[in-house]
């Protein structure tokens, strides 16, 4: 286009519909330079063959023959004559010199505006397009910010160091005032830097990179675990509300085959339950071991969670492979209230694994006087035996219970039942006193014949004195909380 002669002797007015088209782009410099950074190979067009970066610096070149032309050079004195009190004064702005991790190549102007609006105060985010420019290499960022003195931005940016960590800023001064200074990270990722904010529970950084085009909110750490996983883990209730919100995938499960859901259920974060089952979570997915939710819930004593998921529909009374369910997990970790639950909800509380094991060993061996007595009262027969002919009174006389041991031998649980090996719960007796309780007992019965062993008092048979849990579900890693 030849300006000149379009603009000779043009009025006012006709300068302004000649230059109408282009007034968006009369300094289209930032444009160029933006476009090369972040429009790299990017086509369009009918047929998208035609490159961005070309046809802006053709479109640059026609427009700066309008912008030196002498006649919009007259319009600009013109104007700064009329307007020249209203125009802001930039030699006196504050200058923000930031610098950025590489991935943020990849982002696009609506990133930067972003960044700028969650950077400065409410007031002080004018247009990004007069006020920035790019450097080449690492992104370095220059913003001159109209309105705000040196100072009060120093403060106000000091007080957002985390935040600015997390999004990919690794170095920013006010003027020549360090605000941040770090080391360029070569492996940092939006990915991972999601991770991270969740991790530090910054849900103002978490919202910020979930707003960018280029970051994959399902990411996975080594683990498998996601950014939701991980803010269940922790309890951030707002983190878990923004993923959700943000689309995040409720049912991937990490290596060992965790969910959010489970998670939740884990650390009886029932809010969170609600949520993620409102956004379509599967609660009937299951852990490697089999394991599922309400399961879960019960080996950690989860009430609420127990209550929730099956009256969400959890199946309470499935079975793993190894035939373990939840009743036997709440038993066997002491849990009253759930054992107490789980019966008015008629679970069978005589099941039995494939070693012969059932909840009332579980409850004995591990000293659990409240459920010993519960399932007493279910007419449990305390005389059953396992697969190697261990009964409960033999759990619970080689882990020390004294108690219990009293109340089976109340309740007619056999002292001379002998394991596989030949040995009775005398034999198992981990203290004195059980083993004086059991000769009490076994004299009051008639019963004056001992075991020639019987003296042998601490000398049980491995795997039959150990007071840990035998099946319960292997936790979280996570458990500061």
């Amino acid at each position: 286009m030849h300006w000149n002669d379009k603009l000779t002797n043009a009025s006012l007015d006709e300068t302004f519909n000649i230059i109408h088209p282009f007034y968006d782009f009369i300094d289209c410099s930032l444009i160029v330079d933006m476009s090369e950074v972040f429009l790299q190979n990017f086509k369009f067009g009918n047929d998208g063959k035609l490159d961005i970066v070309s046809e802006l610096k053709k479109y640059k070149e026609k427009a700066d023959k309008l912008r030196f032309s002498a006649q919009v050079k007259h319009l600009d004195e013109a104007l700064q004559a009329i307007y020249k009190e209203h125009i802001p004064d930039t030699s006196n702005m504050p200058m923000i010199s930031m610098k950025l991790h590489n991935p943020w190549h990849g982002s696009n102007i609506n990133g930067l505006s972003l960044l700028i609006h969650n950077l400065l105060p409410v007031g002080h985010q004018q247009s990004i397009m007069k006020y920035i420019t790019i450097s080449f290499g690492c992104i370095l960022i220059k913003y001159s910010v109209h309105g705000s003195t040196a100072d009060s931005l120093i403060e106000y940016t000091g007080e957002k160091l985390q935040f600015m960590h997390l999004i990919g800023i690794f170095s920013l001064y006010i003027n020549d005032h360090p605000v941040l200074q770090e080391d360029e990270n070569m492996n940092f990722t939006f990915e991972l830097a999601l991770l991270e904010a969740v991790t530090a529970g910054n849900n103002e950084a978490v919202k910020f990179l979930l707003q960018l085009e280029t970051v994959n909110i399902d990411h996975t750490n080594e683990e498998g675990k996601t950014a939701l996983m991980l803010a269940c883990e922790r309890g951030h209730e707002d983190i878990v509300l923004s993923l959700l919100f943000a689309g995040a995938n409720v049912n991937i499960q990490d290596n060992e085959g965790w969910t959010a859901l489970m998670i939740a259920s884990e650390y009886n974060h029932t809010s969170f339950i609600n949520m993620l089952l409102q956004a379509n979570a599967n609660p009937h997915l299951k852990l490697s071991d089999g394991s599922n939710a309400v399961m879960i819930a019960c080996s950690n004593g989860n009430y609420e969670a127990v209550e929730l998921l099956i009256s969400k529909g959890v199946d309470h009374k499935y079975q793993r492979e190894d035939e373990v369910n939840a009743f036997m997990l709440a038993c066997e970790n002491g849990h009253t209230q759930i054992v107490e639950l789980l019966l008015k909800k008629k679970v069978d509380p005589n099941v039995q694994t494939k070693d012969g094991w059932n909840t009332f060993m579980l409850a004995c061996q591990n000293g659990h006087t409240q459920i010993v007595k519960l399932l007493l009262k279910e007419q449990v027969d305390p005389n059953v035996q396992t697969k190697d002919g261990v009964t409960a009174l033999m759990f619970a006389s080689s882990n020390g219970h004294h108690e219990v041991v009293r109340l089976l031998l109340e309740w007619k649980a056999d002292p001379t039942i002998k394991s596989r090996k030949g040995s009775t719960a005398l034999k198992y007796a981990k203290t004195e006193e059980i083993s004086a309780l059991i000769h009490s007992y076994m004299h009051k019965k008639g019963n004056t014949k001992l075991e020639e062993d019987a003296a042998s008092v601490h000398s049980f048979e491995s795997g039959y004195g150990t007071g840990s849990s035998v099946y319960s579900i292997k936790c979280n890693k996570y458990v500061e909380h």
